[in-house]
């Protein structure tokens, strides 16, 4: 049987190896002691915004501290936050086996490289997460948003990304990994803006002012893009630049244009704004920064994404949100 591990067991390592589990496979979750202790005592329990549910007891989980344990492993997810991308490959050329396949499951769209560099002959894939997926205490983990995982295909994948699939853990192929990553990034941009609202997911995204916000996130990100030559995939049903525009139309017609608004439910939240509760690093500078840096090389203003860089960095000195409104935000961006 195929031994899965989860490098970097946070929010959505135990969401994505729990649902492995639940499925039959073997399932070695490694992240931190704190959750280790939780996990252990607790068990591990999946929810989604569809109300499916699965528990798993302590005695049918193995979780770890050490990344010795992934000298077991023939498919290694890398969960860790883009910060630490590189520690990671460090630690699984050491414990790793050769023929192990490593997949990066990680915001941004650098990760996967930053892995290849550090790695000792490992494959290395890309991959993309497209839910949210909020810790509820007490090894609770609830999928808010949908969407399926999204796999870069490879000799070394293909076989993995079917298991996976059959497993419960819902699974697609990409032979377009950057394009996927870099239209997750765009939708992504609202990451910040939920954590500078202090706001629910779901509250923040039917307020028209976010959502204007956000779409002039992701119009600086195409414009970036463009002179890239970047071409962006959809990251679900909706193409990015139809996506932007949309988002300033009011709630009644967006529900009716972009239906999966009406599929996040009352627990979602970012993981940037999970980040700032546990005091974590946030990732800013892998998704907004990405648009900053592609638009400091040619030369295109991102004046936006910068702003929104400095307010989330900001919020992370002071170890509190701002919770601005919509029309506070837009305000200070216009």
């Amino acid at each position: 049987m195929t031994t899965y591990a989860i490098f970097g067991a946070g929010s959505i390592g135990c969401y994505v190896g729990g649902k492995l589990a639940a499925g039959g496979k073997s399932v070695i979750f490694i992240g931190r002691e704190k959750l280790a202790e939780t996990v252990s005592k607790n068990g591990l329990v999946l929810t989604d915004y569809e109300q499916s549910k699965d528990v798993l007891t302590p005695d049918n989980i193995r979780f770890e501290t050490s990344p010795a344990a992934l000298a077991e492993a023939d498919v290694i997810l890398v969960c860790v936050k883009s910060m630490a991308s590189a520690e990671a490959a460090a630690e699984i050329a050491t414990h790793a086996k050769p023929e192990a396949v490593v997949i990066s499951l990680q915001n941004g769209v650098s990760n996967a490289d930053t892995l290849k560099a550090g790695v000792r002959g490992q494959s290395v894939a890309g991959g993309m997460v497209p839910y949210n997926v909020v810790n509820l205490g007490d090894g609770r983990f609830h999928k808010g948003t949908p969407g399926d995982l999204i796999v870069e295909v490879l000799p070394e994948t293909a076989s993995i990304i079917v298991e996976m699939a059959e497993a419960g853990l819902a699974t697609q192929a990409t032979d377009n990994i950057q394009g996927v990553l870099w239209g997750k990034l765009l939708i992504n941009l609202n990451n910040a803006l939920n954590l500078l609202s202090d706001k629910p997911l779901k509250q923040e995204l039917l307020d028209v002012n976010f959502r204007r916000v956000w779409g002039l996130c992701i119009k600086e990100g195409l414009a970036v893009l463009k002179a890239a030559d970047i071409r962006p995939v959809k990251s679900g049903p909706l193409d990015p630049a139809f996506f932007a525009r949309i988002l300033s139309l009011p709630n009644f017609i967006l529900m009716r244009i972009a239906p999966a608004f009406n599929k996040i439910d009352d627990n979602a939240r970012s993981s940037m704004w999970e980040d700032l509760q546990a005091g974590r690093t946030p990732e800013i500078d892998y998704i907004n920064g990405a648009i900053v840096a592609l638009g400091q090389e040619f030369n295109i203003p991102t004046p936006v994404n910068d702003k929104i860089i400095r307010m989330v960095k900001e919020a992370f000195e002071q170890q509190k949100s701002p919770a601005f409104s919509g029309k506070e935000l837009l305000d200070k961006l216009s």
